[in-house]
């Protein structure tokens, strides 16, 4: 049970996190382990920079389908087949880098950095028109800040490990009940790919 300030939080938060005392079973999100070392801190000093824009949960689009405006998300109508980065990641040695490697596993069709403010919330909702599966990189995650599946529990990113999360088919919400911002950031995958199936087939 997680009780949440009423100045600060909707009512809908509240209870989100208050009344559902799920624990996951893992079918809706789960510890992944990546196949190359990173450095969460030096990631995290470049996601520091990044030109996010202005939304409530501020976001910077970096990978996505070659020659299109952002689409919010890998979306389940989309075509494309080409995907390259929708910044200048050169400015960014590590990020590309982390980039690099993940292609190196199979081709990833979006990802986006989020930063969330302090006592930020995302409201529950379902990733319906995208691609179920994707991957949350953490790289700064302060106590109090909590991402919750209805009937699953909260996803554990204690350690700043990465998870793979099915946000198309569970309700989720999101809160930054402390007193930090919080960056992480997400990616989805050609999943039909021989690399990333094996992160699906586990």
């Amino acid at each position: 049970m997680t009780t949440l300030n009423t100045e600060t939080y909707p009512k809908l938060i509240r209870d989100f996190f208050l009344f559902d005392n799920s624990v996951s079973d893992g079918s809706a999100h789960r510890p992944v382990t990546l196949p190359f070392d990173y450095d969460p801190s030096g990631l995290l000093a470049e996601a520091e920079q990044l030109p996010y824009d202005d939304r409530p949960v501020r976001r910077c689009y970096v990978w996505g389908p070659t020659g299109q405006e952002d689409p919010g998300c890998d979306l389940l109508s989309s075509t494309a087949r080409e995907y390259t980065a929708q910044i200048d990641l050169e400015r960014y040695p590590r990020i590309k880098q982390f980039i690099d490697s993940l292609n190196n596993i199979g081709p990833i069709t979006y990802l986006t950095f989020k930063r969330m403010e302090p006592k930020g919330y995302i409201m529950p909702h379902v990733d319906s028109e995208c691609n179920p599966y994707k991957i949350y990189v953490p790289l700064s995650w302060p106590a109090g800040s909590m991402f919750k599946m209805f009937g699953q529990g909260n996803v554990d990113f204690t350690g700043l490990k990465p998870n793979l999360i099915n946000t198309s088919d569970h309700i989720h919400a999101v809160v930054n009940d402390s007193e930090e911002s919080r960056i992480i950031f997400s990616f989805y995958a050609d999943w039909s790919s021989a690399g990333w199936q094996k992160y699906l087939n586990r």
